[in-house]
């Protein structure tokens, strides 16, 4: 539990979705979201939905995203796992406190 609550340690807000990162950098270049689904070969009801928060960035999302914005999956990945960390823990610390750790 500790390692859990280390990386959402003393946030009370939930960290940043991919999703506004997109949002902020699209802005930055002038780019629709339209314009990004087709360079990304998806829907821009999926753009949309990432952007909104709504839909997680998948592995395939993040491969597309990062060669699309030349910065590579991890990141995506990274902010994605972040998020679903933090959401996780909200919904069910209670339950994760009572695992008993039997190695470390």
């Amino acid at each position: 539990m500790k390692d859990l609550q280390d990386m959402v340690h003393g946030r009370k807000t939930r960290p940043a979705h991919p999703g506004e990162v997109i949002s902020d950098i699209l802005e930055d270049l002038e780019m629709t979201q339209t314009n990004f689904a087709e360079i990304l070969g998806v829907s821009r009801r999926t753009v949309n939905e990432i952007i909104q928060g709504r839909r997680p960035v998948t592995v395939d999302m993040a491969i597309r995203i990062g060669k699309a914005l030349g910065n590579g999956p991890q990141l995506w990945l990274n902010l994605q796992q972040k998020v679903d960390i933090w959401d996780a823990i909200q919904a069910h610390e209670e339950d994760y406190s009572k695992v008993t750790t039997i190695a470390s």
